[in-house]
């Protein structure tokens, strides 16, 4: 996951912040309750903090993340 990450962080970091972040390191436990996700997962927020998108688990691969990408990126164009 994190390798998928990375690649869009490549192409997006220009217009948005990126971050793999690994369940445990800082304030992890504290986003993903909040976020409502069982254990895991992605948790896409705006730059006001506002939550854009979450995805549960880990069972998603590159078309998931381009999907939550695209979200952060026309929610910054409202």
């Amino acid at each position: 996951m994190t390798v998928i990450v990375n690649d869009q962080k490549k192409k997006h970091s220009s217009k948005i912040n990126i971050k793999a972040v690994k369940v445990g390191e800082g304030d992890s436990a504290a986003e993903i309750k909040n976020a409502k996700l069982a254990s895991h997962g992605i948790v896409a927020k705006d730059k006001a903090g506002k939550l854009v998108a979450t995805v549960d688990g880990h069972n998603y691969g590159k078309e998931k993340v381009a999907e939550v990408i695209g979200k952060l990126l026309a929610s910054g164009k409202k």
